[in-house]
């Protein structure tokens, strides 16, 4: 809940006209239709909500992201309608006998979560779904019964991810769609999944964006001077072309720095098979020191939560991407985490890596590892790999070295 200002008599000039935060959210009442009001992120999203006090209980509706196409009338007339939709139920509900009210049987998505999640561990991406959960579902609609959430709610929460992760706001829809698939039979009162016709991002184009040699030279200082975690995290991410969740969820038990090996398990690597990943010295030194800084078990602990990767992603990359235009000396083309990976198999590409290691570097099954090629080419490629990596780090140190100079 965003803190609230004194109600005023909103209109769209002024709903236009309200400031960002600089931290957390704020909320402006409306005093023409009780409960509706504007929450205002630091994004600078402004998205009408309705509160409204049923059968003891405070519910919040999302009702949509104030735009031309929903203006202050449409959210009135839309709250207007909720209220009178509202009363009614409860006036419906307060009838009923004791057993009846409690309808699911007190089953919130939280109290329901460790059974699905049982139900979906012999799935390989089940990290995967925790995860989405942890971070996006459960903070959202843990302690909400899960047969009273709306389709509208859904709506409103997957455009404010998409409005920063368009992707991953389409994999929370997805997750949450199966979670509510599988939950149908076990609650009587709803009728039907809420995901299914709720708002679903567009698929988002194909990216081809690879970072310049200029660009990536410029990015390594940047990270260098960037705190942990997301300086050194980076740095890891460039140096071994690892996907973002397998480089800031992993464990401390998945490195061996005598060896210089680091062993993403089957459970964590996206194609679920275990993935090797020789690491050049500079690698693994960057590993040696996260660890030997750490109290927790994870490479990259939260704060405060020992146990759990890193948040705040979205304001780290605001800040790198403004330092390396800073760097740089002028715009740069929007990027993104995964692009590191991009820039990197066209970097091998350059320096004369064989596409078939590439691949391999990567742990993709696709191109020439996929198919009937893919079910007789057993050979992993380990030493190609190494030299490969080396390889590169020794790239990434002469372009920052370049731009060093320059």
């Amino acid at each position: 809940m965003g803190a609230a200002r004194p109600p005023m008599v909103l209109s769209d000039a002024k709903i236009k006209s309200l400031p960002t935060p600089t931290t957390g959210q704020v909320e402006y009442p409306d005093l023409s239709v009780p409960g509706l009001r504007v929450r205002v992120g630091v994004s600078g999203a402004k998205t009408f909500m309705l509160r409204k006090r049923v059968v003891g209980r405070d519910r919040n509706i999302t009702l949509g992201r104030f735009s031309e196409r929903f203006r202050l009338a449409d959210a009135r007339k839309q709250a207007r309608q909720i209220l009178s939709d509202v009363e009614t139920k409860a006036d419906a509900v307060r009838a009923l006998p004791e057993r009846q009210k409690r309808g699911s049987g007190g089953h919130t998505v939280r109290a329901l979560w460790p059974a699905y999640k049982r139900a979906k561990s012999h799935l390989r991406n089940v990290r995967e779904i925790e995860r989405v959960f942890n971070r996006h579902i459960l903070p959202e609609f843990g302690d909400r019964a899960a047969d009273a959430i709306t389709r509208s709610e859904i709506t409103g929460f997957i455009d404010e991810i998409a409005e920063h992760a368009p992707v991953m706001a389409r994999n929370v829809l997805g997750y949450f769609s199966a979670f509510y698939t599988w939950a149908l039979p076990r609650l009587d009162r709803l009728p039907g999944n809420p995901c299914r016709d709720a708002g679903r991002p567009p698929a988002p184009k194909a990216r081809d964006r690879v970072l310049s040699e200029r660009e990536l030279g410029a990015l390594w200082h940047v990270l260098g001077d960037e705190l942990r975690p997301f300086g050194p995290a980076i740095q890891l991410l460039i140096l071994t072309g690892q996907r973002r969740n397998e480089v800031f969820e992993a464990d401390g038990v998945e490195f061996d720095l005598e060896a210089k090996l680091w062993t993403i398990p089957k459970d964590r690597a996206k194609n679920g098979t275990t993935h090797l990943v020789p690491l050049s010295t500079k690698a693994a030194s960057i590993v040696q020191d996260l660890l030997s800084s750490s109290r927790s078990e994870k490479l990259l602990p939260a704060r405060g939560n020992w146990e759990a990767g890193p948040s705040g992603f979205s304001k780290a990359m605001t800040r790198i991407r403004a330092e390396l235009e800073r760097r740089v000396g002028e715009p740069v083309p929007h990027w993104t985490l995964h692009d590191l990976r991009r820039t990197m198999a066209t970097g091998l590409q350059r320096i004369g890596v064989r596409l078939e290691v590439t691949e391999s570097v990567l742990n993709h099954i696709s191109g020439s590892r996929s198919g009937i090629v893919g079910v007789y080419q057993r050979h992993h490629y380990f030493e190609e790999k190494r030299a490969a990596l080396n390889a590169w780090a020794k790239e990434v140190a002469r372009l920052a070295r370049i731009k060093q100079k320059g």
